[in-house]
Order: structure tokens, then C-alpha cells, then sequence
């Protein structure tokens, strides 16, 4: 009896913060891309400067210390322009989007081009991790995640050299300013 009602809890709390009247959410976590500006149809994105070329944008970044990326809040369900951010610290002009829920927009930066980005869909009846994109290159890109206030369904891990950190982003329930994790650095303006 006590499994039931602990089901029946969840399942009530889930359909509550998961907003019933949203349009569902498509399964597929294809990307996306966003430019930050209108291209021509036929523009390709700008190449990134690599480090024997030249200074790349992301070195303009005021990392601190030892934070391995940094991560701008865009938006609860409409995603606010991200054209200031791309402009400022980005050599991409298109970036890719994951959709995992109807929740926060965030904007993901690795602070190093040859850092692994894996990211990783939370399962909340399981807590199995899947992984659904993964990025040798360290590739900046834009996350949709976060329905519920109380469960992360996204985790972000990144490797550089021989380190590797996981964080999922998200809103703090105390304050209201978003939580970068240990080693990140909230870029949100």
C-alpha cells in the first residue's frame, strides 16, 4: 500500500510541475541550430580560430581560476536572443539545440575547444542517465531541459585532459539566480 500512494505522490507532483495544458515535447533530441544573426541562404558558419591561428572570442570569457565552462541563462519556455553572448565570446555563428523539456533555456560554453561535452538525459522513475549527444571538440551549444523545479533531467559532463566535472543547470528555489556548479561560471547578464 505504501508503494501506491509513494506512486501516486509522484505521479500527482510530476503532472503538477509538468504543466498539463503544454504541447507535448518532441522524443527526439536532434539539434537545432540557432544563428545570431539572418545569414544568406547559402552562409555557412564562421571557422573557429584555432590556437596556433589565432585568438579565438572564448578566450575573452573572465574565467576564473580553475571553472572548466560558463553557461548563460536564456529563458523559461521562449528563449531569449542569444546574439549578445555569440557576438561577445563565440567564433560559431549557429549553434545546436537540445530539447529535453519544456523548461529553462541555457547556453553552454567549455572553456577549452578540446574539452568532451557529453550530455546525458535523467530518467526521474529510474535515475538512469542516457546519453544522447556527445562532442570531442568542446563546441559551445544551447540546452532546453529543467520542467520540474525539483528534479535536474539534465546532466552536462566535460572532460579536459585527464579531469572530468558533471553539473546540470538550474534556477535556485532560494534566491532565483542560476546555479553554474562547481567549476562554471554564469555568464547570464
Amino acid at each position: 500500500m505504501k508503494k501506491h500512494t509513494v506512486l501516486a505522490m509522484s505521479l500527482l507532483c510530476l503532472l503538477t510541475l509538468a504543466g498539463c495544458g503544454a504541447p507535448p515535447v518532441s522524443p527526439t533530441p536532434s539539434p537545432s541550430p540557432v544563428s545570431s544573426a539572418s545569414p544568406a541562404p547559402s552562409a555557412s558558419p564562421a571557422p573557429s580560430a584555432s590556437p596556433t591561428t589565432g585568438a579565438s572570442k572564448r578566450g575573452s570569457i573572465p574565467f576564473h581560476g580553475d571553472e572548466l565552462y560558463a553557461l548563460v541563462y536564456l529563458g523559461y519556455q521562449e528563449m531569449e536572443d542569444p546574439s549578445f553572448y555569440v557576438e561577445q565570446y563565440l567564433d560559431e555563428e549557429s549553434l545546436p539545440i537540445h530539447y529535453l523539456s519544456k523548461g529553462d533555456y541555457y547556453l553552454i560554453i567549455p572553456r577549452y575547444p578540446d574539452t568532451a561535452v557529453r550530455l546525458y538525459r535523467n530518467d526521474i522513475e529510474t535515475m538512469d542517465m542516457s546519453l544522447l549527444y556527445e562532442d570531442p571538440a568542446g563546441r559551445p551549444f544551447i540546452i532546453q531541459c529543467n520542467v520540474s523545479d525539483i528534479f535536474p533531467d539534465a546532466t552536462i559532463s566535460l572532460t579536459h585532459e585527464t579531469e572530468t566535472v558533471e553539473f546540470s543547470p538550474f534556477i535556485s528555489l532560494e534566491n532565483g539566480s542560476v546555479v553554474p556548479g562547481d567549476r562554471g561560471l554564469d555568464l547570464t547578464k
